[in-house]
């Protein structure tokens, strides 16, 4: 069995573009997310479920998909709040912005690599919500969770 070891810090990247392309890890003009502490990503099928009179436990089926990454990060001003950028209007508007204008933005979660022939990211598309900049006198830095809500299917791609 291959384990996928993300100690190296060049797997669990979080890519963001406006367009497919620039969503895809090592694309030039990408914005990669900074300081990411922790990475989930949920693809998480929903269910309901049901009880007949003829048995003793309850049945199953499933219905769309709710997919959904969610991470941690460390607030950059630059990542968070923008820096000019005519290319990728997600690094132009930063975080806050895209996540307040309810921008579309692309994104791609490297899995095993950043970019080079044979990684594998897993992409899609959605809306980033969730942020909640917090600091306290114990840790002198933002840290925010952040969600992207994914918007259709997520997708495993080998470069």
């Amino acid at each position: 069995m291959a384990v996928i070891n993300v100690t190296t810090g060049d797997q669990a990247i979080l890519t963001l573009g406006n367009t497919a392309p620039l969503a895809v890890p090592g694309a030039p003009g990408s914005m990669v997310v900074p300081f990411v502490q922790d990475i989930t990503i949920n693809a998480t099928p929903g269910t309901v479920r049901y009880s007949t009179l003829d048995s003793t436990s309850s049945s199953a089926f499933t219905t769309v998909n709710e997919n959904s990454i969610s991470l941690n990060v460390l607030v950059d001003e630059a990542t968070m709040f923008g820096t000019a950028n005519a290319v990728n209007s997600v690094i132009d508007d930063g975080l806050f912005v895209t996540s307040s204008n309810k921008t579309e933005i692309n994104f791609g979660v490297s899995v095993t690599g950043t970019g080079t022939t044979g990684d594998i990211y897993i992409s899609g598309s959605g809306f980033i919500g969730g942020l909640a900049p917090t600091a306290s006198i114990d840790g002198a830095v933002w840290l925010s969770p952040m969600e992207i809500i994914v918007n259709g299917e997520l997708t495993k791609t080998v470069e």
